[in-house]
């Protein structure tokens, strides 16, 4: 699961919806809402505009809305820009959000991060959650500001606390994460429940994860099941994967492969690494789909790309075999040597064989001895005996130097 990290990011500054927004104009409502509602936009604009052009301020942000998300008429964000500003200079808290918005992404006006900034927090003085929301957004990228952590908190947690589930998601991704303040994740939990609640996908995955791990809650698998399983029909790849992997494991949820199979198939599908290589080993095994080693090592293939471990040392032993790939002991010592070099244990022993023996490498013992103290240090039982039996045919200097540098390539401790 991945949680924002205190680094400078992309923001995701989200655009009002016209029909939560219209009340936060200052004038009363107007007969084009009828037409809106029957979704008949042409006539619903025919009635706003005259009023537009004669000053009144919700419908000049209303004809606005219509020409930035081309309702009724085509998408002309120049256009809506100016309907936006003449309602933001009357106060209309949404109209300024709106505006700030465009300036921020640079649409229909000249990117301005400073105007986009005076605009947002015009709004925000107002109370508007979702212009607290992108000002704090601003605040926590170093967009326009310098980088402001505990400021960019104080925004979130305004329009949090008025129920804006984004910043609520946020503020729970910042606790998780301690940016701004000592991380904490139960209060992360929390802020995820309540995001979760009103149906953010990206809450429901972290909350699931959350409870399957108790990490920040107490442990629960059908509560994590039910989470999970939300958002990963709204197509978050990480919960298509653990919703998968806990039918696997029958955690929370009868054990059903297929069913596994389906979800955790659904999030390689996504790029998802973790997922391509559980994927590629179920085809390998056979476990809820027809075994099929070709499907196997092209699945391990893209986690291995991605650098995951575990994937590279599957299928390493792949090309060994000649098992869904033409046999090639070259590239299995390549693949093998790149999941030995992260460290994995039994990738480093099996790389010590393949030194050792000279499939795919230059025979070196010494060089093989190194690996097999690497994967011994990392507690892969069989390293040690293999050391110990390739020592034999050591000098005591051939040692000596082998020992240095295993110790060289040691993590530091």
């Amino acid at each position: 699961m991945q949680f924002v990290k205190g680094s400078k990011r992309q923001c995701r500054v989200l655009a009002a919806l016209v029909v939560s927004v219209a009340a936060s104009c200052a004038s009363t409502t107007h007969d084009g809402w009828t037409a809106f509602h029957r979704r008949d936009f042409p006539a619903a604009l025919r009635v706003w505009t005259p009023l537009a052009e004669r000053g009144d301020a919700e419908a000049q942000f209303l004809v606005g809305v219509m020409y930035d998300e081309g309702r009724g008429v085509a998408v002309e964000r120049a256009t809506a820009a100016k309907w936006y500003a003449l309602a933001a200079e009357q106060d209309c808290a949404a109209a300024q959000n709106n505006l700030g918005l465009l300036y921020y992404r640079g649409d229909g006006v000249v990117r301005s991060y400073a105007e986009a900034a005076q605009w947002y927090e015009r709004a925000a003085a107002q109370g508007f959650a979702s212009a607290q929301r992108n000002l704090g957004l601003m605040h926590l990228a170093g967009d326009g500001f310098a980088q402001d952590a505990k400021r960019a908190r104080e925004l979130l947690l305004l329009a949090a606390t008025q129920d804006d589930a984004v910043a609520q998601n946020l503020l729970g991704e910042l606790d998780y994460a301690g940016v701004g303040a000592p991380e904490d994740h139960a209060a992360a939990a929390r802020w995820f429940e309540r995001a979760a609640e009103q149906g953010v996908a990206t809450a429901q995955a972290h909350l699931g994860r959350m409870l399957l791990a108790g990490d920040g809650v107490d442990q629960d698998d059908e509560r994590a099941s039910d989470w999970l399983e939300r958002a990963a029909k709204s197509g978050i790849a990480e919960a298509q994967f653990w919703f998968g992997w806990m039918h696997e494991q029958g955690r929370g949820v009868e054990r059903d492969l297929e069913v596994a199979a389906l979800w955790i198939g659904r999030a390689a599908e996504q790029g998802l690494a973790a997922a391509e290589a559980e994927f590629g080993l179920m085809h390998l095994r056979g476990d809820g789909v027809a075994r099929d080693a070709a499907l196997a090592a092209h699945w391990l293939g893209l986690a291995a790309e991605q650098g995951v471990a575990i994937a590279q040392y599957d299928l390493a032993l792949l090309y060994l075999k000649g098992e869904g790939v033409a046999q090639n002991d070259a590239e299995a010592a390549q693949w093998m040597q790149r999941a030995a070099d992260q460290g994995l244990a039994i990738a480093q022993t099996k790389l010590g064989t393949l030194v050792e023996l000279g499939r795919g490498v230059q025979r070196d013992d010494v060089a093989a001895y190194v690996w097999y103290e690497l994967g011994a240090q990392r507690g892969e039982p069989s390293a040690l005996e293999r050391r110990d039996a390739l020592a034999k045919n050591l000098s005591r200097d051939e040692i000596a130097r082998a020992e240095s540098l295993a110790r060289s390539r040691s993590p530091r401790r």
